[in-house]
């Protein structure tokens, strides 16, 4: 990195670093909000779906994940409406209580052995209500710092959303941790995996108060907001909304497969322990956080375009390998190939928030970045791990263990094929007007 960077960054406005801590924090509350069903997915599995085999108890918790998904499109459009129309700010904090609320309810829930199906059906309302609020919350706090940075950085400091979202991820792995090496199995299992959800509740009053002290962003305030129609969105930015989602794919499958999906699959397919998992789990995507910023301030040197063609190509090599890796069982290669997989992804992703705000002009950009981000995120992120589950039971039966276990890399590898052939498509713009 340049001195005259470092010199700029030392010139920045206090104004802006508020902007970037709070929408931090509301960011990384959010991922570990949202995550955290995931990662105690075999937990909530046995206590909430009990079944007779590990497969149909993994299948319905997955279902309940996914449907949380189904509410990110719709969360995308409320809340990509109010950011168009009554500002940014004022949208990210309705998200920021749409989700602490749902998720220490969880935390609070009786399960299936004390009220029965009325456990998984509040459940799944909770997770509904979660879903709608991540609709929000991501694709808002992107914008609003793209929007407020220097030209020059917009790829660098948009990337520190995504490495806030890789704090939340890592914060929520890392409590789990630490619940998993103070209690015993028996009393995780009883009343420990309460314990990371009902603290998010703490958490969440800090972002609230933060972001309140925020002002809005002059892309918002010097554009006119014209009366919202579907037909103006989808006739004159169609192309934008599609190269988005093509762009959002890997990040969509990566993101809950890598970050998420291989804790469980380690238990449930692997034998591992829970303790083991989560732990190899934590140091990975902490390597995933730490090649964020320098794969940020890269786009801005060599543009959008190398940086997620060579992240993207590199997944798509490594995918399929890695899976026959982790279905060995070795303790040290599991973590040394998670690690690998952790930072390649976080090269992508962390030049997907400056990417995808530049393909929207400012009265459509709120709707457009988040409708089309969360489609994705449905469609490919929320059906990832239900999917690689169907995909190792039905490999099973025509195929060997190995074979069967390495079929989730297939589909982080084919997501990944769809995001490299958009690099193709889209417009270089690092050096473009977005205001």
């Amino acid at each position: 990195m340049s001195t005259s960077f470092f010199s700029d960054i030392r010139k920045t406005d206090k104004h802006f670093w508020k902007v970037l801590i709070s929408s931090m924090i509301g960011n990384a509350l959010e991922w570990y909000d949202f995550m955290l069903y995931g990662y105690c997915a075999a937990i909530i599995g046995m206590l909430f779906f009990p079944a007779h085999d590990a497969f149909s108890s993994m299948l319905a918790t997955y279902s309940v994940f996914f449907i949380g998904f189904i509410m990110r499109p719709l969360g995308g459009v409320l809340f990509g409406y109010l950011g168009d129309h009554i500002g940014r700010k004022r949208a990210l904090m309705w998200s920021i209580y749409c989700m602490a609320i749902p998720t220490a309810l969880i935390g609070l829930l009786p399960t299936y052995a004390h009220i029965g199906w009325a456990a998984p059906v509040i459940l799944t309302i909770l997770r509904l209500l979660q879903g709608l609020s991540m609709g929000g919350e991501f694709t808002g706090s992107i914008v609003f710092v793209v929007e407020h940075a220097d030209s020059r950085y917009r790829g660098f400091w948009g990337s520190w959303t995504t490495f806030s979202a890789a704090v939340g991820v890592l914060l929520g792995s890392s409590v789990c941790v630490a619940v998993g090496a103070l209690l015993s199995p028996s009393e995780v299992l009883r009343w420990g995996w309460r314990i990371p959800f009902v603290l998010s509740i703490t958490g969440s009053i800090v972002g609230a108060f933060v972001r309140n002290r925020l002002q809005e962003t002059q892309a918002f305030e010097h554009n006119y907001r014209p009366k919202f129609s579907w037909s103006h969105l989808f006739n004159c930015y169609g192309t934008a909304l599609l190269q988005l989602i093509c762009l959002d794919v890997v990040v969509a499958i990566g993101f809950f497969t890598i970050c998420l999906f291989i804790v469980n699959y380690l238990q449930n397919f692997v034998g591992m322990s829970y303790y083991h998992a989560t732990s190899i789990n934590s140091i990975s995507t902490l390597g995933f956080a730490l090649s964020i910023p320098l794969s940020g301030y890269c786009s801005d040197l060599w543009g959008r375009k190398p940086m997620l063609r060579f992240a993207s190509l590199l997944l798509m090599l490594v995918a399929i390998p890695a899976f026959f890796v982790f279905s060995m069982g070795n303790l040290y290669q599991i973590f040394i190939v998670q690690l690998i997989l952790n930072i390649i992804f976080g090269m992508y992703f962390a030049v997907i928030p400056a990417t995808i705000v530049e393909l929207f002009p400012p009265h459509v950009r709120c709707l457009g970045v988040s409708l089309a981000h969360n489609v994705t995120m449905m469609v490919f992120g929320g059906t990832a791990p239900t999917l690689a589950v169907f995909l190792i039971k039905s490999t099973l039966v025509i195929g060997g263990r190995s074979l069967a276990l390495a079929t989730p890399g297939v589909y982080l590898a084919l997501g990944a094929l769809i995001s490299f052939c958009a690099t193709f498509w889209i417009k270089e713009s690092h050096q473009k007007s977005i205001s």
